[in-house]
């Protein structure tokens, strides 16, 4: 019979079992100990920066040295001089150390007045129109050197883009994006017709065959959040058994204040969108959508990861001053 070798203390891939492993993991607290004396050549004064007596200090050197197989220092007349495998070590000792070290601490208290902090929301290019306004001249006075950036996604996207923290916020009608998720109202919104006032129709109270009888625009961005309000209107529009003629589909919000400026087409949108679109557009106006206009409510969410950081805390919170009904 030939040899065979023992195998006990190995896995089914050949590896050695994670319980017999002959180097576990080293305790960080034997490096603070090595960076400690090395950087003073004496035990006491590394116990004295440590916290530590000088018999722990020295009990520390032991482990370490029985760990590593090399006598770490050597006693001398100008102090504990360390070995050529000390040397070695103590740069990226002391390098990971540091950043370990500095990762813990707790982070600097959040300042907007001296900030350069960049924020990243969620929400179509429409709706910049209502939340960017005010931010931004709030950002002016309160945090003039942070940036805002708007990013716009379906819904699955959202979410992950949430999750990995390359956006911080998600403002307008997103529908809840998960049990991770925290969600706040701000308002709610219904549903207005914005037409140019050269319109035949303008200036008496749109009916149901008026609307159905013109022709219309549907703004459909790339993004979820609009596109959840148009299924929204045909919903209510189906439950009439109504349907509209719908003329032109434009997926970006540039260009639709001059389309129905000029033309005869009708544009159904919330009514905080529409206001923003008329203002300083005297070709324009807003008019009652002729039937229940459905219902629904703006909010803001953030992921869990974000709930607690103190520059995000401070954006939320300047939101709900502008914006929030309650």
């Amino acid at each position: 019979m030939g040899w065979n070798p023992d195998t006990s203390n190995m896995t089914m891939s050949g590896a050695p079992h994670p319980e017999l492993d002959p180097d576990p993991p080293i305790d960080l607290n034997l490096l603070r100990v090595l960076r400690s004396v090395h950087r003073w050549r004496n035990v006491s004064r590394a116990g004295e920066e440590l916290g530590m007596t000088q018999s722990a200090v020295s009990n520390a050197l032991r482990r370490l040295r029985q760990r590593l197989g090399d006598e770490l220092f050597i006693r001398s007349p100008q102090g504990m001089l360390p070995t050529a495998r000390v040397e070695v070590l103590i740069g990226a000792v002391a390098a990971g150390l540091e950043q370990i070290e500095g990762a813990l601490r707790p982070p600097p208290a959040f300042d907007p007045a001296t900030s350069s902090r960049s924020m990243r929301l969620l929400g179509n290019d429409l709706a910049q129109m209502v939340f960017l306004p005010s931010l931004l001249a709030r950002f002016n006075t309160l945090a003039p050197s942070m940036r805002l950036e708007t990013v716009d996604a379906p819904v699955g996207e959202a979410r992950r883009l949430l999750q990995d923290g390359r956006v911080d916020l998600a403002l307008g009608n997103w529908p809840p994006l998960g049990e991770d998720f925290h969600r706040q109202r701000l308002f709610s919104e219904t549903l207005v017709v914005l037409m140019s006032r050269q319109h035949p129709l303008w200036g008496r109270e749109l009916t149901r065959e008026d609307y159905l009888r013109e022709a219309h625009v549907d703004y459909r961005p790339s993004g979820a959040t609009y596109s959840h309000l148009q299924s929204l209107l045909d919903r209510t529009l189906d439950q009439e058994g109504l349907r509209r003629e719908v003329r032109v589909i434009a997926g970006h919000a540039l260009g639709l204040a001059a389309i129905i400026g000029s033309s005869r087409l009708l544009l159904t949108l919330p009514q905080r969108l529409a206001e923003a679109l008329t203002a300083g557009r005297d070709a324009l106006g807003i008019a009652a959508l002729p039937f229940p206009s459905p219902a629904f409510t703006i909010s803001q969410q953030w992921h869990g990861r974000a709930h607690r950081d103190p520059a995000l805390v401070w954006l939320r919170r300047q939101v709900v001053e502008l914006f929030g009904e309650d």
